[in-house]
């Protein structure tokens, strides 16, 4: 028996139906629920006849293979981005993005090629040479996008099957080079809030370190969350959905009191930083990270000057070595944090709790610290700057 359905994300009417088990779901291309229905019938009808022992499985196979095996690249890509526009603006560039990118990479025209003359080797060349220039999880996410992008191809019968191939034989790991962090010294600490180029950075650097909270999260932080009177930074950690309960170190407390005095009256809901909490919104961390590297990192001579050129053979053609992985980034500031209260005395639950950590479970499950003790762990830091 085939279904009728709406598909979160898509405004099209789509249907479902069952061939000798499996299920194939695909989208009638219509918004319209009485041409959708007409469909349907017609799909049940076909159904009601194959039960009846009056088509023959050859056919059936004939019924549910591509219909539109002359599709393009360019129409299909067009067709999903504008069926994911209900999706949020972020995960819609990241899907643009993605598909431009192979676009550019098969040389695509609005005519060719055929989504029936991609292959799998193409696309896993598609993702080596991009391994070449990028992490394996940046590689690992394009796959992902271009795995759900051939998915609703073959949902919409353009294909039959996807030809995206698995992580597992791609062996993306195979010349990956780890990623390494640490913690900065605190020498390495004092030349970084030195070389801050403005207020905003140093509070990036001073909250980074004091709190040990992620970069999304210190630069979206909105007055509401900081308690001065109880003396405390109340957040939900945006990656894993976490409340986390910081006390205020005396440094970033004096910080913020001269921030919000300089403000003057403004609502609790409102960013700390508004310019910088709306880019961060709208363009994620990659902006802030290139900054923080480019600005603060590198005059603090920790970092080497970023050449953006790859290297190329004497022929022209490929790249002789990748980008090293840089050891340092502001997400050595968790770590630094989380070594500092332990370095100072704090237990391993108490660094856990106030960094918001969520691996250990069990942990999570039956260790609690109360007010007092997260807050003698917070005044053991160090300071890095005069207040």
């Amino acid at each position: 028996m085939a279904w009728l359905y709406q598909r979160p994300g898509s405004s099209k009417w789509w249907i479902g139906y069952r061939v000798n088990g499996r299920q194939v779901l695909r989208s009638t291309k219509t918004r319209d629920r009485k041409a959708a229905e007409r469909q349907l019938a017609k799909l049940e009808s076909v159904a009601q006849a194959h039960a009846a022992g009056s088509l023959t499985q050859e056919f059936v196979r004939h019924l549910t293979r591509v219909e539109s095996s002359g599709d393009t690249l360019h129409a299909l890509r067009e067709q999903w981005l504008n069926e994911c526009r209900d999706l949020s603006p972020r995960t819609v560039e990241s899907y643009r993005g993605v598909l431009n990118e192979f676009y550019g990479f098969v040389n695509a025209t609005d005519t060719a090629p055929l989504l029936r003359d991609i292959q799998t080797d193409t696309i896993a060349a598609f993702l080596r040479a991009k391994r070449d220039k990028t992490s394996v999880n940046t590689v690992k996410q394009t796959r992902r996008i271009l795995a759900i992008f051939f998915g609703y191809c073959v949902d919409n019968r353009a294909l039959q099957f996807s030809p995206v191939p698995s992580s597992k034989s791609l062996k993306l790991d195979r010349h990956s080079t780890k990623r390494i962090r640490r913690a900065f010294t605190l020498a390495e600490l004092s030349t970084i809030y030195q070389k801050c180029p403005d207020d905003f950075w140093r509070y990036m650097v001073l909250a980074g370190t004091l709190t040990g909270q992620r970069m999304g999260d210190l630069a979206t932080l909105p007055w509401a969350a900081v308690d001065l009177a109880q003396n405390q930074i109340r957040l939900t950690a945006r990656k894993t959905g976490r409340p986390v309960i910081i006390p205020m170190h005396p440094t970033i407390r004096a910080f913020l009191l001269k921030r919000k005095e300089a403000a003057g009256k403004v609502k609790p809901s409102a960013a700390i930083w508004p310019e910088q909490s709306r880019l961060y919104v709208r363009q994620g961390s990659k902006a802030f990270s290139n900054t923080f590297y480019e600005e603060v990192l590198l005059p603090a001579g920790l970092v080497v000057k970023r050449t953006h050129h790859a290297k190329k053979t004497k022929a022209g053609e490929a790249r002789t070595e990748r980008r090293a992985v840089n050891e340092v980034s502001f997400h050595c500031l968790r770590h630094t944090f989380v070594s500092l209260l332990k370095l100072t005395g704090a237990s391993q639950s108490a660094a856990k709790e106030l960094a918001g950590h969520g691996s250990d479970e069990i942990s999570d499950l039956y260790t609690h610290n109360d007010e007092a003790t997260l807050t003698r762990a917070i005044k053991q830091l160090p300071p890095i700057a005069k207040s």
